[in-house]
């Protein structure tokens, strides 16, 4: 009668007033309102807030980006919000940009069971 709860993703949060450098590896969702420098991987989603900046690239399925980030992305969709900023390449099968997000890049229309395969792929590897 009862089945089982689907397992959430685990979430990281990395703080405002945190300055991370390196290379990160989530098994989860991952919200970043402070600064990292460096490659992250993570299973689930990547959100960047208002204050967050990511220098390094990131691999992931969605991410969203409120704050800025540089380098090379790989995900399923990538979403620009109003104040945030993507500057590199972008593997991607979908993008949004809404009013007042900046893409300065390239944009690769990646296929989406390559770039999922890329993520599960290397953080199996890695861990």
């Amino acid at each position: 009668m009862f089945g089982q709860k689907k397992p959430v993703n685990p979430l990281s949060f990395i703080a405002q007033e945190c300055h991370l450098t390196g290379k990160l590896i989530f098994s989860g969702d991952v919200l970043i309102a402070g600064h990292v420098s460096g490659d992250i991987q993570a299973q689930g989603n990547v959100t960047i807030e208002t204050s967050g900046t990511v220098d390094g690239d990131i691999l992931c399925r969605e991410l969203m980006i409120a704050g800025q980030s540089s380098g090379e992305a790989r995900c399923k969709k990538m979403t620009l919000h109003e104040q945030g900023t993507f500057e590199g390449d972008a593997y991607c099968e979908q993008i949004e940009i809404l009013d007042g997000g900046q893409f300065l890049g390239y944009r690769h229309r990646d296929p989406l069971l390559a770039t999922l395969a890329n993520t599960d792929t290397n953080i199996a590897n890695n861990a």
